[in-house]
């Protein structure tokens, strides 16, 4: 592409700030919900959220068993999409949906527990915060409603997330969001020889051959090209296959974070990285250009794919990551108060169901949460970006390993603190003692709380 910027600058500020709370995409084709959300609210006032719901079905209809208003609130704009299933499922309920900007739900929210006046019945909880209200008073026990039969068949990461320190089912998802190498196939037969996601996939299956394959590219290209975004996106792959940060009150610093630093210094001192940050204007040209062979990209991204007149279809592959990963994902819990708990539980119930999230991939290319719906469109599910791929395989194969980990309060905010500290260091070449020396002063400012040795 032959253009200065690779988003206005407005969007790509909102596409920042609301990454993480996205987990979805059109089959690949256009804006994930996290965009969707983001341009919807930031076209209405935002100092007050906008609320929406589906008509009552027809008297025609055939009459249901539920009844009832459910108030859902989130900062998630495919929301209004589940309501309007559920409802037309469900001609006697009502379900409105009250949608927040992104920057501002969590305090929203976390004021209106905490008063406890005007709460919704179900709430959303993005990846980045779930870890904070996952242990509270104000999330109802799902396991005793009877979820546990609802997440048996799920990847298990997935399942993980949502339970409380105590093992209970607090939170649930409709969705997965595995990240693959994305790749333009054109760029990758020129520079790899191949197209083939296997072939490629084993090309980079462990981080000493994706850096002696990054060199090659480096050298044939004449050093125009590289083979990865940024030796950063091993923050991303190594952030859920590394032990949790905090232990009995303690930070833990996990061995193989030293292991994975000396890595990516390694893909930074040859070339094997083009050095562009997650999310710049840079990063998109190169993901959209060509420039660089493989970009680490979450499931539900295909909104950052340049698809003017539907230029980028069947262009694009996909292949594994030497380890599984995942970015964002967006939970529902029910308010522990909440006057209408069953029927809320009927919700949690549907967007759990293989009906809805079958539905769901096949119109947003959402990956799903249940492992069984997986399984079920293997063969069958396509997307337009990746033509005759089957694009469900690499995102199972590598997903489903997962370990299934509960949250906590202090997970992603660590992981922040690590990656700026260790980024800087890969920057400056600094000893990695002296990394950890750093970070441990962050850690103790931020979070005075825990041990830290």
């Amino acid at each position: 592409m032959k253009r200065k910027s690779w988003l206005p600058v407005s969007l790509a500020l909102i596409l920042i700030l609301t990454l993480l709370s996205a987990c979805g995409g059109n089959n690949g084709n256009n804006a994930s919900p996290s965009s969707s959300a983001s341009a919807s609210q930031s076209a209405s006032d935002p100092a007050s959220p906008s609320a929406s719901s589906s008509a009552p079905a027809s008297e025609s209809e055939a009459p249901s068993a539920l009844s009832g208003k459910l108030v859902i609130w989130t900062f998630f704009d495919q929301v209004n999409d589940m309501a309007a299933k559920f409802m037309e499922k469900n001609p006697g309920v009502q379900v409105e949906v009250k949608m927040f900007p992104g920057d501002q739900y969590q305090t929203k929210l976390l004021t209106a527990l905490q008063s406890g006046k005007d709460l919704p019945d179900i709430f959303d909880l993005e990846r980045g915060y779930i870890g904070k209200f996952i242990d509270s008073k104000f999330l109802a026990d799902l396991s005793g409603m009877g979820a546990e039969d609802l997440v048996k068949d799920y990847v298990p990461y997935v399942q993980g997330l949502g339970r409380s320190s105590d093992g209970k089912l607090k939170a649930v998802s409709d969705h997965s969001s595995p990240g693959g190498f994305w790749y333009l196939k054109d760029t990758a037969k020129q520079y790899l020889g191949t197209d083939d996601a296997a072939e490629i996939g084993a090309m980079v299956s462990d981080w000493d051959k994706l850096i002696e394959t990054g060199k090659k590219v480096y050298e044939q290209s004449g050093g125009k090209v590289h083979l990865i975004e940024n030796a950063g996106d091993l923050f991303d792959i190594m952030a859920y296959n590394t032990e949790p940060w905090v232990k009995d009150g303690a930070l833990v610093i996990d061995p193989k974070w030293k292991e994975t630093y000396e890595t990516q210094q390694k893909i930074r001192d040859n070339n094997v990285d083009a050095k562009l940050e997650f999310m710049s204007a840079g990063w998109g040209t190169a993901l959209n250009s060509g420039t660089v062979v493989l970009t680490s990209m979450p499931a539900w991204a295909g909104f950052m794919i340049d698809n003017k007149d539907d230029k980028a279809v069947g262009k694009f592959g996909v292949a594994p990551t030497p380890l599984g990963f995942y970015t964002g994902g967006t939970y529902r819990g029910i308010y522990d108060k909440s006057p209408n708990k069953e029927l809320a539980y009927e919700f949690i119930k549907y967007i759990a169901s293989s009906e809805w999230q079958t539905y769901n991939l096949g119109k947003t290319g959402n990956m799903p949460g249940l492992a069984t719906v997986y399984q079920d469109n293997m063969d069958s599910f396509k997307s337009s970006f990746f033509g005759d791929q089957n694009v469900l395989k690499p995102y199972y194969d590598t997903v489903t390993k997962l370990p299934a980990l509960s949250a906590d309060k202090y997970g992603e905010d660590i992981l922040s603190l690590w990656r700026k500290t260790a980024g800087q260091g890969i920057a400056n070449k600094t000893d990695y003692d002296k990394v950890v020396a750093s970070f441990k002063k962050e850690v103790k400012n931020a979070f005075p709380d825990l041990k830290v040795d």
